[in-house]
């Protein structure tokens, strides 16, 4: 490779340092590829990103948990969820980040005899985009330019997941998710441009058990809250394990070839969930749920920087065994420290419509950062509607049709990013 191109890779490491200061540091042995940490969910977002442990029917939720479409498919049949527009990354307008995602499930009951187990497969997209920059390049014996050249840099992936569940007193889902990886960066050097791009991919897995505690005890237990309205209290506990972005390091296609770590990730949370459910003359009703969940996370890689010159150190990086540094204090106190990251949430749903969100991570090279949200679904008036209507035309839209709308503020060392997603869900069909 001539000097001239060994001089343009420098503009790669600028722009990775670039990326760098766009995402908040996470860990000081990752800096590359930050895009495959951070979900696309401006739900889960809202919750501190703690996605791996609190059972979810959102589409992006398999990104923290593929366990999660194991749940997902024990009553959901296709859900479909994009953003109405582009997030600003950081408030920034520059960077664009722009995410849609589609889950499929399918409960096989019916075909099994009444034993609940189902399937569910999920796609997301997603693509941060830097913006369009313009630069000049040179002949070898003028400094005027002789031509300029607008790229585009961007990274992206496309997620595949699967995850199976079952339901047998408790609730057990396992799942899988692979995903291909693109940087796509021009570097430039004194007489013109090469595409620069790195290829990789990556693979996630995880499980999900969640315990219904009061059904456990007495599942026939109920009360009246008002006459002829019983009511059924639950409480659920839940256990999420995952780990993210295990696979190759991807390499850029130019010489020599430059391998950069993805940034390895182990999730193990738990959640709590109680609520109400009533009967509106015979039709099921939730009227409230709080859930808090919290999730230990760290990213499993080591640096070692060795200096090979004194003005190029050279940097190996090797990868955690195991739950890596995460220990039970950092679970079970809810505390964060230099390397473990705490996610925790508390979600209040009301009238099965309202749902507000207040999050919060510390820990890792988070310094006590904070996110919240709010939804809105169709679901709650639809069911209001059921209760007091006879139409059977109604009765089926209530039964199978859901909307719901999500917005959330992840903030990160005061830059704020705000998201916006509208979901349109079908469930409940049996074939």
């Amino acid at each position: 490779m001539s000097s001239f191109k060994r001089a343009g890779l420098l503009v790669l490491f600028l722009f990775s340092a670039l990326q760098i200061h766009l995402y908040a540091q996470l860990n000081q042995s990752v800096d590359f590829y930050r895009f495959v940490y951070y979900s696309p969910s401006p739900r889960i977002n809202a919750m501190g990103m703690a996605g791996a442990s609190l059972p979810t029917d959102d589409p992006y939720g398999f990104y923290y948990n593929p366990a999660q479409l194991g749940y997902f498919s024990q009553t959901n049949n296709l859900s479909y969820q994009l953003y109405p527009s582009s997030a600003k990354w950081e408030g920034q307008d520059v960077l664009n980040f722009r995410n849609s995602a589609i889950n499929l499930g399918y409960n096989f009951k019916n075909l099994l005899g009444g034993i609940n187990l189902s399937a569910g497969f999920g796609y997301i997209h997603s693509k941060l985009d830097y913006g369009t920059y313009t630069s000049e390049f040179y002949s070898d014996t003028s400094s005027t330019p002789i031509g300029t050249v607008k790229f585009n840099p961007y990274d992206e992936y496309d997620a595949y997941s699967i995850g199976v569940g079952i339901n047998y007193n408790v609730q057990f889902s396992i799942g899988v998710t692979y995903k291909n990886i693109l940087s796509e960066i021009l570097y430039l050097y004194p007489y013109g441009t090469d595409e620069l791009n790195a290829k990789g991919y990556s693979i996630d897995y995880g499980m999900l058990l969640t315990v219904p505690i009061v059904k456990l005890i007495e599942p026939k237990y109920k009360f009246d809250i008002m006459e002829n309205i019983p009511a059924v209290p639950y409480l659920n506990f839940s256990i999420g394990y995952s780990r993210l972005n295990q696979g190759a390091r991807p390499s850029f296609n130019v010489e020599p070839f430059v391998s950069l770590p993805l940034p390895r990730d182990t999730r193990l949370g738990y959640a709590l969930s109680v609520g109400l459910n009533i009967k509106l003359n015979d039709k099921p009703f939730k009227l409230f749920e709080y859930d808090f969940t919290a999730d230990a996370e760290e990213i499993m890689i080591n640096a070692y920087q060795v200096n090979v010159h004194s003005n190029f150190p050279y940097t190996y990086y090797t990868y955690k065994d195991g739950l890596g540094d995460i220990g039970i204090g950092n679970i079970l106190g809810l505390k964060g420290d230099d390397n473990v990251t705490i996610h925790k949430a508390h979600v209040f749903n009301l009238l099965e419509s309202f749902t507000a969100m207040i999050g919060r991570f510390d820990g890792g090279e988070f310094r006590n950062e904070e996110s919240n949200g709010i939804g809105m679904r169709l679901k709650g008036l639809l069911n209001l509607f059921k209760a007091y209507t006879g139409s059977e035309t109604f009765n089926f839209i209530a039964d199978h049709f859901d909307v719901q709308y999500y917005s959330s503020t992840i903030n990160i060392e005061n830059m704020k990013t705000k998201f916006e997603s509208v979901n349109l869900s079908f469930y409940n069909f049996e074939f």
